[in-house]
């Protein structure tokens, strides 16, 4: 594990024994990742450990929202890809996987991998790999092997994309351009329909807000699968939409 594990762990807002034992299951649930190569992200959603005569009750739950939040501070409360602000997004702004559990399971409790990314940059990314040759069953790459494609915990922001935005009573618009190769590929397959979509929603204020319930409702659990999947779906036309644009 890292030092910026350790750094986490150390900033859990936890009473000792509770702290020891968050400690111990993510460090448990990190070293069956890289040993079994398994995805282990939901068995530390669904974390129950009972009260004992030590310490209290500690949810999975309770370590993901402290992961959410220290990693979002170290990003500024911004989004890893576009740069809005995460406060200003409802309450979707769930943690990025950078290489994807799907295809990359040994990291989905590396912090290296991990960030914080807004629902539509999350969504739209989805298991997209933008980087060729890099071994799942291997370490995690180095940044001679990420050149290609921007990595955030990686690569400094301002050094690969620039942007800028614009907003009034009535339209907003937020423009990006990639100074590198790397910045240019995150534009073109990524920040381009972001933009589009933002533009699209400022212009129909109903629907925004519905969205922005329903992402908030999503990011909370409540409704279930449905919900998620409409949601998904929803976000997914309108991000579809603006690629014939």
């Amino acid at each position: 594990m890292t030092t910026q594990f350790d750094d986490f762990c150390a900033q859990l807002p936890f009473r000792k024994g509770k702290k020891a034992v968050a400690k111990r299951e993510i460090v448990r649930l990190y070293q069956r990742a890289i040993t079994d190569a398994v995805d282990v992200w939901g068995e530390l959603r669904d974390l129950s450990i009972p009260e004992d005569e030590t310490t209290t009750k500690l949810e999975g739950s309770e370590i993901t929202t402290n992961l959410r939040d220290y990693l979002a501070k170290k990003q500024k409360y911004r989004c890893c890809y576009c740069q809005r602000y995460l406060y200003n997004i409802a309450h979707a702004k769930p943690i990025e996987h950078i290489l994807p559990r799907h295809s990359f399971p040994r990291f989905s409790l590396t912090m290296k991998n991990l960030a914080v990314a807004c629902y539509d940059c999350n969504l739209k990314k989805s298991k997209t790999v933008w980087w060729s040759g890099i071994n799942p069953a291997g370490v995690y790459p180095v940044g001679s092997q990420l050149t290609a494609a921007f990595h955030c915990n990686h690569h400094s922001y301002n050094d690969h994309i620039s942007w800028m935005s614009y907003a009034t009573n009535d339209f907003a618009f937020r423009a990006y351009g990639g100074i590198t190769a790397a910045g240019k590929k995150l534009c073109i397959d990524l920040l381009h329909d972001i933009s589009k979509a933002e533009i699209l929603l400022s212009r129909h204020d109903g629907l925004r807000e519905v969205l922005d319930d329903l992402k908030a409702m999503n990011e909370s659990g409540l409704g279930g699968d449905r919900v998620r999947d409409f949601v998904n779906t929803l976000q997914g036309f309108i991000l579809a939409s603006t690629e014939a644009n």
